[in-house]
């Protein structure tokens, strides 16, 4: 293959695989556009609020519903227009826009202002609509209805008959409301319009002359969880006494749905009363995630990149055995023939293969037994041995890499089924395991192959570097920014070093629940609370307690995108309980102190041994360089 060829298809890829927007040109996103299992509970007439992590999908199945992307879809089946049941548009909320519609100066009325703003936005999308109606139909809505639309939004002495010129009177209103919100003092004359009134007068004259055709129309609003608390008030009032042909569609990130009240300050917005409530985690996102990724495999063979059809070829997978012996487990093995030398047993295990004979120096370092006499009862117990290696065979898995400093990779994380696990319900995530994985396979100036297949080694360090981009991305996309970051490095080295040392331990500690005092499990389950919004943690309700001392139901791990970069378990199997004072120490100036409390004074690791991931942050281990975690 040229080398001209193998760049346009490395290329290919890098654009199928990596450039995952939602923003895409109408006919790009009709192409890799895969329907989400919720999406015909999305479609319904009520409102609806979709929720979600970034990178989860929100904003793909909101521009779906949006009416140019919709009809693209139809098209892509072979149908029409005519076919299309429903007209949405979106509308994302800038957070630095709508922040402005706060502060102490008390001459204005920022819920009116802000009511106002959100008219204007809104309209300017129905406008656009109606643009695009108008040339799907040859209809038209009348000069007068324009006016009154343009009366509405406090557009005074409008001139103008055409929505052209209504488009434009609209921008130059935004124009003037930003200007008078960051210059409250100053003569701008703003008329502010009623609270959702000039949205229901748009919408009336559309349906009035015939353009919607009875189609419902949805208001889609994204990032929800960036409006302030009022503004969330505002906005619920809207939703709770919507009415049709108009709907509600939001999108929020996780714990973003922060106020439910409405106006009145006394009715809530409840479910399922007001609207339906989707949690994207509980709908099926395996089989949605690898049809997404099967549709980019498509396109790419489509345009001649040679690829597996199939996402379980394309992606490597290791088994226990294999991925065993890629880790020391003969040079285990080794040492326990050595060991059983001139006895009967050394006969029997000389004759098993390396990968299940290394397992005997496994339980040995989790019993402190003689090898000897484990020997001796794998001989005589061979189901029970056999059922101990199914229940303990993964763990052993990190246990083969202590002591081996000179190794890059310690543990593998590779193949389909873990790619899904470690996104855990985020598309994005799964989608940049993969994009980054390419990259690894043709790094070095590699020629592209006959057919590209992605090596158990090149998804491993991929699985790596996207944990490491996203904690270090967490300073940025958080309040707390930082300080979720020093929770999620010391968590993540007490599981570390869990994961390496089987001594009087469970295998596979990955979740953990709160104990201590009141208020110091108040400030930490409020950070972990956010952390759970900006995917650092998972939670869910604790299954049982362990102890009288557990105080708060929450059970958290952390975000499984971090798996490969701490070298722990993917999977939910056992937790343990970390009191609360540790956790606040962790935010403090000796988080190295914190960490060792949290391991009951156990011994660590050394620094050499460290994976070079974690060798980064070895001064904020250390309590050498509390700065440490901003690195």
């Amino acid at each position: 293959m040229s080398e001209n060829k193998s760049q346009d298809n490395a290329a290919t890829l890098r654009q199928l695989f990596g450039d995952n927007r939602a923003e895409w040109p109408a006919t790009s996103f009709r192409d890799v556009f895969v329907t989400p299992t919720y999406l015909t509970k999305l479609e319904a007439r009520r409102p609806c609020i979709l929720v979600g992590g970034r990178g989860t999908g929100k904003t793909t199945a909101l521009q779906s519903l949006k009416y140019d992307s919709y009809l693209e879809r139809l098209k892509s089946e072979g149908q029409s227009f005519s076919d299309q049941e429903y007209l949405g548009f979106l509308i994302r909320i800038n957070k630095n826009r709508v922040r402005s519609f706060h502060g102490r100066d008390e001459t204005l009325d920022w819920g009116k202002y802000f009511s106002h703003y959100f008219n204007l936005l809104a309209c300017a999308e129905i406008n656009n609509l109606a643009l695009w109606l108008q040339e799907q139909t040859n209809l038209s809505i009348p000069s007068s209805a324009i006016s009154s639309i343009a009366t509405d939004l406090g557009i005074i002495n409008f001139l103008g008959s055409s929505l052209q010129e209504l488009s434009a009177a609209i921008k130059d209103q935004i124009s003037k409301l930003q200007l008078k919100v960051n210059n409250p003092s100053s003569q701008i004359d703003i008329y502010l319009s009623m609270a959702e009134s000039p949205i229901r007068t748009f919408v009336d004259a559309l349906e009035e002359n015939g353009l919607t055709d009875g189609r419902t129309l949805f208001c889609c609003i994204d990032e929800y969880e960036n409006l302030l608390d009022y503004q969330q008030a505002i906005i619920n009032t809207y939703v709770k006494h919507a009415t049709p042909p108009l709907s509600y569609k939001i999108g929020v990130r996780k714990n973003g749905l922060r106020n439910r009240r409405t106006l009145d300050g006394q009715d809530l917005l409840k479910t399922p009363d007001d609207y339906l409530e989707i949690e994207i985690s509980e709908e099926g996102f395996d089989y949605f995630a690898k049809n997404v990724a099967s549709a980019r495999l498509k396109v790419a063979r489509a345009l001649g990149v040679p690829v597996p059809e199939k996402l379980s070829d394309f992606l490597q997978d290791l088994s226990l055995s294999e991925e065993a012996t890629l880790l020391g487990a003969e040079r285990i093995a080794k040492a326990a023939l050595q060991e059983l030398e001139n006895t009967a047993a050394h006969q029997y295990f000389s004759k098993k293969p390396a990968h299940l004979t290394y397992f005997l120096k496994y339980w040995q370092a989790s019993e402190n037994t003689p090898l000897l006499k484990l020997a001796e009862d794998w001989m005589t117990n061979e189901k029970e041995w056999d059922i101990r290696i199914g229940n303990y065979g993964y763990a052993s898995l990190f246990w083969l890499s202590r002591g081996n400093k000179g190794a890059r990779i310690r543990k593998y994380y590779c193949g389909e089924r873990i790619f899904l696990a470690l996104a855990s319900g985020n598309i994005r995530y799964f989608l940049e395991l993969i994009d980054c994985s390419v990259t690894y396979e043709l790094s070095d100036g590699k020629p592209f192959p006959t057919e590209l297949r992605i090596s158990p080694k090149s998804q491993t360090l991929a699985a790596r570097e996207v944990g490491e981009r996203r904690l270090n991305q967490l300073e940025g996309l958080a309040d707390h920014g930082v300080q979720l970051k020093r929770l999620v490095l010391a968590i993540g080295k007490v599981f570390f070093e869990l994961a390496r040392e089987p001594l009087g331990k469970t295998p596979e500690v990955t979740s953990f629940i709160l104990s201590g005092k009141v208020e110091q499990i108040s400030k930490i389950s409020e950070l972990l609370s956010e952390g759970v919004g900006h995917l650092a943690f998972e939670v869910e309700p604790a299954t049982k307690l362990t102890s009288k001392a557990e105080i708060r139901d929450d059970e958290y791990r952390l975000h499984r995108i971090f798996s490969a970069f701490f070298e722990i378990s993917h999977r939910k199997k056992r937790r343990m309980t970390f009191n609360s004072q540790d956790l606040v120490s962790v935010l403090g100036d000796h988080p190295g102190k914190a960490i060792s409390s949290m391991l009951e004074d156990k011994p660590q690791i050394q620094d050499e041994e460290l994976p070079e991931q974690l060798a980064l942050f070895s001064a904020f281990y250390g309590d050498t360089d509390p700065g440490a975690p901003q690195k």
